[in-house]
């Protein structure tokens, strides 16, 4: 069997999608009769990846490019019998094609997205899905909505969960220290809430500001929020009406981030939209109590390891922060559900899945 993996995103910081190929791709056992080969960017460091794969550096940067013309190419020129890409499709390509779609969220609100990538999205996800020999997505709410959304059979998609990586495990040493990574961003000796996600609008940011000055307004306190990841080009609107107390570390790595859990008195992910949602996993796996969004597959992630709150209810999430920062029982209760929640996903047996259904659809 000879696969091909588009990986152009290892590096890319791009969140939870890179997460999943990094972790599955570091976790993977190739059988004798397989060849497997890496389609990375220029650049990539791909050391970890040698003992297994075959590395070969894309030419093109640009997705129109790589989609249209590079990876049919090498679909023809490797003799492939399956090329794994994520959200798109080449057009002809020869082979047997699987294809990640994490999620659909385009599809259920086109704010959240520039024109130029909502166009691109709309025009070219739904023709994946529908021409995928087999999808693969995150969870069970992701399967149902694109098989609801695009009218596939849930049969022709396999949900292959996230993980944590064995980096932000409780017992796992670590270079930097707390103190350091409270000290380079401002943080000080306070406590303070952790958030992590993009400045994306679907990530909601804007209410969990809102919500955390409630709380501070009816209960007081010293605590400050702090919101880590990348910053979208509408972050500008969110960052004034911040105030002193709203702390933005723009993208950190996970050294930084490991800290940055561990550190947070607690955990807030108020998303709108999650595909599967990884750093409600993290922070578990980091010892912190922790709430989300009652929304789209979050309560399927977190089961009954976390506080829920309804994200377009201020009030609904200042409640839970105030509880989170208050009730010891409850946090304790919290920590102990989370040590047991995050053994319910493991990168080793989703790189299994994702074998098995490369074999599936060689030899079906």
């Amino acid at each position: 069997m000879r696969i091909g993996i588009d990986a152009h995103m290892l590096e890319d910081h791009s969140g939870g999608n890179e997460r999943f190929y990094k972790n599955i791709l570091q976790h993977m056992n190739l059988p004798k009769d397989c060849t497997a080969y890496l389609f990375v960017q220029p650049g990539t460091d791909t050391e970890q990846y040698r003992d297994r794969f075959e590395i070969i550096e894309l030419q093109s940067r640009g997705a129109a490019r790589r989609y249209l013309k590079e990876l049919p190419k090498l679909c023809r020129a490797l003799d492939l019998d399956v090329l794994h890409t994520q959200y798109f499709l080449p057009f002809r390509c020869g082979c047997r094609t699987v294809c990640t779609i994490h999620d659909i969220c385009f599809e259920h609100n086109a704010s959240w997205f520039s024109a130029k990538d909502y166009v691109f999205q709309k025009l070219l996800i739904p023709r994946s899905a529908r021409h995928a020999d087999h999808i693969i997505t995150v969870s069970e709410y992701s399967r149902q909505d694109i098989a609801d959304t695009y009218g596939v059979s849930p049969e022709k998609i396999s949900v292959i969960y996230d993980a944590v990586d064995d980096s932000f495990l409780q017992a796992q040493d670590q270079e930097i220290s707390e103190s350091a990574v409270r000290e380079k961003f401002g943080i000080g000796d306070v406590p303070y809430i952790l958030s992590v996600g993009n400045l994306n609008p679907r990530k909601n940011n804007g209410r969990l500001i809102r919500a955390f000055h409630l709380m501070k307004e009816r209960w007081g306190g010293s605590e400050k929020l702090v919101i880590a990841g990348k910053k979208d080009y509408r972050a500008d609107e969110l960052l004034k009406e911040a105030g002193n107390d709203v702390l933005f570390t723009g993208f950190v790595d996970d050294k930084e981030l490991i800290q940055l859990y561990r550190g947070a008195a607690a955990f807030a992910y108020p998303s709108l939209y999650e595909g599967f949602g990884i750093p409600p996993l993290e922070a578990m796996a980091c010892g912190t109590p922790t709430a989300v969004s009652d929304r789209t597959s979050l309560p399927e992630v977190v089961g009954d390891a976390g506080l829920y709150f309804d994200p377009e209810d201020e009030e609904s999430i200042a409640q839970c922060l105030h509880l989170l920062m208050t009730d010891k029982e409850l946090v304790a209760s919290l920590i102990s559900k989370g040590n047991q929640r995050i053994r319910a996903f493991d990168w080793n047996r989703s790189s299994a899945e994702m074998m098995e259904v490369y074999y599936e659809n060689t030899f079906s």
